[in-house]
This record gives C-alpha cells, structure tokens and sequence, in this order.
C-alpha cells in the first residue's frame, strides 16, 4: 500500500479552514499636525455663533519733519481688518448590530473608536490645512518671484524653494513658531519631500550639498524622521493631508505658515477640543429601534476654522507631482 501524500488540493479542502488572527494591525494614518500650528480661541455660549477675529495693520511712521509751530494734519494711522468664521457641527456614525457587539472580538470597539478618533482628528486638520490654502499668495516652485510664470511638469520642490518662502514672510514682518525656534513651518507632500531630498546639484543650492556639510544636517541626512528638515529659517512637516490637484499641471499644494497664519476655535469651552467619541446603545423605550437591534458609534466636533491673514501669514507654494 503506497503512502498517502496530502496536499492543499480540491479533495482535501474541507480539512483546512481560515484562522483569523485576533489582532488588528496598526491603521494606515496621515501625519496630523496642523491643529499645533493654529492658533487656538473660544466663542461664549449664547453669544452668536459668528467669530470675529481682529487683524491690525502696522505701519512705520512718517518721516517727514513737523512744520515748526504746528502739528500737522490728522493721519490715516489705524487700519484693522475683520476676519469672520462661522461656528459649525462636523460629525460621523455607524452602526454595530446588538449581536455583531455582543459575538465580535473584545478588541473590536477599541479598533472601531480609533478609526473614528482619527476620522475626527483628521477632519479638523483637513479643514485647518483648508483654510491656510485660501491663502492670497502663491509662488511655483523653482521661481523667485510671487505668482509667476507658469507650472511645469518638472518644476520639483528642492532646496532653493526654502529661502523663498523664508523671504516672502520676513519682507512682510511675519513671525515663526516658537516650537519650531523661530521658523516658520511648511508643510509638505511626501512625494515633494522625495523630489527634494534627492535632487543633487552643485550649480545652485540643494538638499545634500546644503546638509552635508553641517553634523546635524548630515545626521538628518541618514536619519530623516518625522520632520523633513529645516533651512533658512524654515521647518518642512511631511503630510498627506497635502492635497494633489491642478495648478497648469498636476501639483502638491504645499503650505508655508506663520505664526497667527490660521485660527480656529470651539464654543463655550477653554478651547477647539479634540473630537467626541459618542457611542450609545438603545434605550428600553426607544421607538426609532424597537428591537434594539443596533448601536451607534461616532464622532463629532463643533468649531470653526479661518485663514487670519491670508496676504501675509500663508503662502501656497505650488510643486509638480
């Protein structure tokens, strides 16, 4: 009698079946930073749901010399601008059937209100981002100059893209962030990191040849971790929060803040505050579920979002895909 040799084939199937390892793995998240760089504020309760922040214009004085004996006429001296937002409910749910709560994994809520923790998370940093790129001014990368020529389908992010940015904010008197000592932050597509990383030239600045030479910049060569680097007085954050759209070509809309660049606030509260996590199951006299068939898990936020200054504060600085 010859020995049976077994294999996965059709006639044995039925002897195998599907493990399913009890264990989620880590979900695939964006790198959320915006809500760092936002400059945080509260609207009274009862007091109107429309925020209004003030901006006022500083000026240099006159310089021309007082005709002796007089004072002069009155000058146009104070200029302040509203910037008005509207307080607004954000939110999500889903559903968990009574007997998909009570038959699943003990694991599985938690893994639910992770996913709707960062749906929430995500969503005040897409809209933190949004507002920033209502931003007045743009500049192509490559160019020295604002609003220039057309994009082109090689006009990469690289080094000289930096003092650029760093140069549009100082000629306009902004300030950096203090965690970043002073810099102002740019946030940045993944896919414009690596065409900034790796462009190598010796004819103009770039990446390597700009980090190479100073230890910290050389270990952040080897090293790159959550922040891209920093040159000129400006910090790159990597995020996929950056979106990719049409500007003459297909671009990454990468964002450069200033200190006060983008507010947002909550209502009757200290401050914005992260998103509820609502998870509620039926009530015994719940009409709308008679059966208390299911429960409900979601998240919600109320708040506002608004680009504070958008001629000095934001710069959009568009890169090729």
């Amino acid at each position: 009698m010859s020995a049976s040799n077994i294999t996965m084939g059709a006639t044995n199937v039925s002897l195998w079946t599907t493990y399913i390892l009890k264990k989620f793995v880590p979900g695939l998240k964006a790198r959320l930073f915006f809500t760092d760089y936002a400059k945080p504020g509260m609207l009274p309760r009862a007091a109107g749901n429309v925020a209004r922040w003030l901006v006022p214009t500083m000026r240099v004085g006159s310089t021309t010399a007082l005709v002796d004996g007089t004072s002069g006429s009155a000058a146009s001296a104070v200029t302040i601008t509203g910037v008005e937002a509207t307080i607004a409910d954000y939110g999500e749910w889903f559903n968990v059937s009574d007997l998909a709560e009570a038959t699943e994994v003990s694991t599985a809520l938690d893994a639910y209100r992770e996913i709707m923790e960062y749906a929430g998370a995500g969503s005040i940093n897409t809209l933190l981002y949004n507002a920033g790129v209502t931003a007045t001014n743009f500049v192509h990368a490559g160019d020295t100059t604002i609003a220039g020529v057309t994009l082109t389908s090689t006009d990469y992010l690289t080094a000289q893209d930096f003092p650029v940015v760093a140069g549009f904010f100082n000629a306009r008197n902004a300030q950096g962030f203090q965690a970043l000592g002073g810099d102002f932050m740019f946030a940045i597509h993944p896919d414009a990191e690596t065409h900034l990383v790796t462009d190598v030239t010796t004819t103009r600045l770039s990446w390597s040849e700009v980090n190479k030479h100073v230890p910290a910049g050389y270990d952040k060569l080897v090293a790159n971790h959550r922040y891209v680097g920093r040159l000129a007085g400006v910090t790159a954050l990597r995020t996929t929060i950056v979106k990719t759209d049409t500007e003459d070509v297909a671009a990454h809309f990468n964002l450069a803040l200033a200190d006060y660049g983008v507010g947002w606030l909550g209502l009757g509260e200290k401050g914005p505050r992260r998103p509820e996590i609502k998870y509620k199951r039926p009530g015994p006299q719940s009409t709308n579920d008679p059966l208390d068939t299911n429960n409900t898990l979601g998240w919600k936020v109320r708040m506002t979002t608004a680009n504070l200054d958008a001629g000095n504060r934001s710069l959009v600085v568009y890169s090729a895909v």
